[in-house]
């Protein structure tokens, strides 16, 4: 069933991933709105925008992956680790308590869930 529709699946949880471009172009404006809180200084916007521009680049791989079925395992192995890393610290921290980062974790979970089931034959 999953591998029947993976280019979709591909493309459009390539392009929820790939938003976060818009945390490079607005960091202060994303963080506050989506986790609370405003980075202070050179270093904490340079890293914001660079997390930005890094999940486009993994949206973006998502998005090729999608036409491209060479690509595809390393493409959502690659993803799936992100996704892994990203929900850890989300729910390994205080950040669970906001329901904004909170829902943000669960899609990415469940993200991770397809993208496995898809990589075992399923």
């Amino acid at each position: 069933m999953i591998a029947s529709n993976i280019e979709a699946v591909l493309i459009v949880t390539g392009a929820l991933t790939a938003s976060m471009l818009a945390q490079f172009v607005a960091p202060r404006w994303i963080l506050r709105h989506a986790f609370g809180e405003v980075p202070s200084g050179a270093v904490s916007i340079a890293l914001a925008r660079h997390w930005g521009l890094l999940l486009f680049c993994v949206g973006a791989l998502l998005i090729y992956a999608g036409f491209h079925p060479a690509v595809r395992t390393p493409a959502l192995v690659l993803a799936s680790i992100e996704k892994v890393g990203f929900v850890a610290c989300v729910f390994g921290s205080s950040l669970r308590r906001r329901p904004a980062v909170a829902a943000m974790a669960i899609g990415d979970g469940v993200m991770v869930l397809v993208y496995v089931l898809y990589l075992l034959g399923f």
